[in-house]
């Protein structure tokens, strides 16, 4: 049906054994505490804490990852895949003051050039992708939960099959 690539978006819900940092997340705004986007060709790209952003290829076998895949056009994929790029030849760092303040409202919100956290990270990529779900979110104000759920109203990709974690979106 579609004939467009997709970009995947991988939402994890932490196991209770999970790093108390990922229970925070969730506290807030459960259930996920962590996002991914990756691409056809298994590039992916996110950041961690005390970390920069990454770009190399990575599987999402893990328990508890979601994955929701977007159609977009090429020149949209494009963009969005050179954004990652970009982002992790320019290292890109783990904003720690930005998404702890997420709980405030946006006009209190920290934000620094070359700094950034999971969601916003991956809500910018999906923006720049022209993904109408995200196009008016304010990327410093997003949890990975509420970016899943402005994905859910996105054109979705049918799943494949022998991917236990695929979400299906209709």
């Amino acid at each position: 049906m579609f004939d467009m690539p997709s970009i995947h978006v991988y939402f994890y819900a932490p196991a209770p054994s999970d790093h108390v940092l990922n229970h925070i997340v969730t506290r807030y705004d459960p259930p996920f505490s962590h996002c991914d986007v990756q691409f056809e060709d298994g590039m992916a790209s996110s950041v961690y804490q005390h970390e920069t952003v990454y770009w190399r290829k990575r599987g999402f076998k893990k328990p508890g990852y979601v994955k929701l895949s977007i159609p977009v056009s090429q020149a949209d994929y494009n963009r969005a895949y050179n954004q990652c790029q970009e982002r992790a030849t320019k290292q890109f760092a783990f904003d720690a003051i930005g998404m702890y303040t997420l709980p405030l409202p946006t006009a209190l919100q920290y934000e620094r050039e070359g700094f950034t956290f999971c969601s916003k990270h991956c809500t910018e990529i999906l923006q720049t992708a022209n993904v109408k779900a995200v196009a008016g979110l304010v990327a410093k104000s997003v949890t990975p939960s509420a970016l899943q759920q402005a994905l859910q109203n996105a054109p979705m990709q049918q799943p494949s099959p022998s991917r236990k974690f695929d979400l299906r979106i209709l």
